[in-house]
């Protein structure tokens, strides 16, 4: 409801009168009921005067939207609901909450004037960020990235279509990557970036992608992480925002509200509180939230909150290591803190022998001819670990490095057309036409088994368009970082009225049963009037009557009373089964 007046109007004319008589004590029309339930100064004695546990009910209605449905309330509160249910009937004879419908599952409203002095309760969760003092932000990095993408670049892994490694695979990476990273969480994340695919049932490493992630990877992927996290609680991101914004937070409201926000979208979801303690703890070691130093208040690490909405979060630079240890056995000592983009270059040059905080390398034949074929050469191999090593390399590794460069046979593709391999035209592939010495012609479309042909007999190819290469030109997959809707799409819908809005607790569903009609028994015993809800006869409408029962009787199953309506001032015969529901006075 937008306003009081809207909420007011939507009370069957014919309760108006009665329910103002409950709540100010005199009757009035529509407008001044509206008017005396907006009263400002009325509102404010009746919060003040609230104990703790009804303040905290009316702050998670008004949390909530301002609008509930029942069964999202007695998820919430569980064991507590019928405590709650008081609560709520005394918030109701004060006119600040009302329910929908008749039957007592229908939503909750809460009255839209008490809002206002509500949102007044919610910015004394918040305080500016300079008034506190923060722990030094968590900084996630992404060499457990880098590690996997050299180690399956060092082998080669099979996977099953979906790109899930055989047991083997699994197996050989665990044994190189141990317990430093959590192996198949990095694996997957990979997968999703589109830094891996499956080439013909290999994992293969896409070049393009993991250089963005080399670069950009230590400011984007804590936010994309955040992300990820919230993708099984559609919205929750839109809501992190919501809250925080630039300032800083009360952890535990924040929690409260997180909980009220994923409860009040998926009711049977288990361990709400759990979920949410969870999240906001990953969220706090992933860097994007940060705690003050008495772990009471929450805010955005700085730079987050325009990050998530840019797409990229500024981190101010860091310091990486600047050397690694080259040694005559070809090894190569990598510190784990050293630059990502170089850490991918040496898995481009060298075989991971052993990831750890000090990882090693080794330069091997296999590798250096990967490198040749990622457009590496000699010279350009030698300059790159010239400029990363602490001490002078080692000549040896230098010489061997341009032995292995110059060992390799090349040969041409002229796309689609021809082979030329003049220097070793006995390791082309038997069967191709030979036009002249050491040019062949090579079959439609058969390029690319020519080229993997080769591959196999060191033989370096150039000018070859291949699948493979053309699939790597997309850079990394980061997705949005934050949904384009806006967080109204998430609110509660509104609820169809049909049968009317009632102060909570002043109109009760007649008990089911032999209960519904002991409900009249007692009422005609001690000569107590009762005010009823009953349909129309014919025309499917509710009415309000107001009867003194007179006697009660069975005819064909059916329970009748007959009582005195002091509407009509006749006698009329109900049946109790048909009775809506009853108007509590008093």
């Amino acid at each position: 409801m937008k306003s009081t007046y809207d909420l007011i109007s939507h009370i069957p004319a014919y309760m108006i009168e009665l329910i103002s008589s409950q709540i100010l004590g005199n009757p009035a029309d529509t407008g001044r009921l509206a008017e005396g339930l907006s009263d400002d100064k009325r509102l404010r004695k009746i919060l003040e005067a609230l104990g703790d546990k009804p303040r905290s009910l009316l702050m998670d209605l008004f949390e909530l939207g301002g609008q509930v449905q029942w069964d999202v309330l007695a998820h919430l509160y569980g064991d507590e609901l019928d405590e709650a249910r008081q609560t709520l009937s005394l918030l109701g004879k004060e006119g600040i909450v009302f329910q929908g419908g008749l039957t007592g599952r229908d939503p909750l409203i809460l009255l839209p004037s008490v809002n206002p002095l509500l949102d007044a309760v919610r910015q004394k969760q918040y305080k500016p960020v300079e008034d506190l003092a923060w722990n030094e932000p968590k900084r996630l990095d992404v060499w457990g990235h880098m590690a996997l993408i050299n180690t399956v670049r060092s082998t080669r892994i099979r996977c099953r279509s979906g790109m899930e490694p055989f047991k083997r695979g699994w197996e050989f990476l665990e044994e190189k990557l141990g317990d430093l990273i959590d192996l198949k969480r990095i694996y997957w994340e990979l997968v999703d970036l589109g830094c891996f695919w499956d080439k013909k049932g290999v994992v293969t490493v896409a070049h393009n992608a993991c250089t963005d992630l080399a670069i950009d990877g230590d400011a984007r992927y804590p936010l994309w992480r955040f992300v990820q996290t919230c993708k099984p609680y559609p919205g929750i991101e839109i809501k992190v925002v919501d809250l925080l914004g630039e300032k800083a937070l009360a952890r535990d409201f924040l929690s409260r509200a997180l909980v009220l926000f994923l409860v009040s979208r998926t009711p049977e979801v288990p361990e709400a509180r759990q979920i949410i303690a969870g999240l906001v703890d990953l969220w706090i070691g992933l860097g994007v939230l940060q705690e003050d130093t008495l772990g009471t208040w929450i805010r955005f690490t700085p730079g987050v909150s325009s990050g998530l909405k840019a797409g990229r979060l500024e981190v101010p630079l860091q310091s990486y290591a600047e050397e690694v240890i080259i040694q005559p056995n070809m090894e190569i000592l990598v510190p784990k803190d050293f630059d990502p983009v170089d850490i991918l270059n040496i898995g481009e040059i060298a075989d991971v022998v052993l990831c750890d905080v000090v990882s090693i390398y080794r330069l091997t034949r296999k590798s250096v001819f990967r490198a040749l074929h990622e457009g590496w050469n000699a010279g350009k191999i030698e300059n790159f670990l010239d400029r990363i090593s602490r001490h002078e390399v080692p000549d040896n590794v230098i010489k061997t490095v341009a032995g292995w460069s110059r060992s390799h046979s090349e040969a041409h593709i002229i796309t689609g057309t021809f082979l030329v391999l003049p220097d070793a035209p006995h390791k082309a592939p038997q069967g191709l036409e030979e036009i002249l010495p050491g040019i062949f012609r090579i079959p439609e479309k058969c390029g690319e088994e020519v080229r993997a042909f080769l591959d196999k007999r060191d033989v370096m190819v150039r000018g070859v368009d291949l699948v493979w290469d053309r699939e790597e030109e997309g850079g990394i997959n980061w997705g949005k970082m934050m949904p384009v809707e806006a967080l109204a799409r998430y609110q509660t819908k509104a609820v169809r009225k049909e049968e009317g809005v009632y102060p909570f607790g002043m109109v009760a569903p007649l008990p089911y049963g032999s209960k519904g009609e002991v409900v009249f028994e007692e009422a005609l015993h001690v000569g107590k009037s009762l005010i009823i809800f009953y349909p129309r006869q014919g025309y499917g409408e509710i009415q309000v009557k107001k009867i003194s029962p007179v006697y009660i009787y069975r005819k064909g199953g059916a329970a009748f009373v007959e009582a005195f309506c002091e509407d009509t001032g006749e006698g009329e015969i109900f049946e109790i089964s048909k009775v809506r529901a009853l108007f509590k006075e008093g």
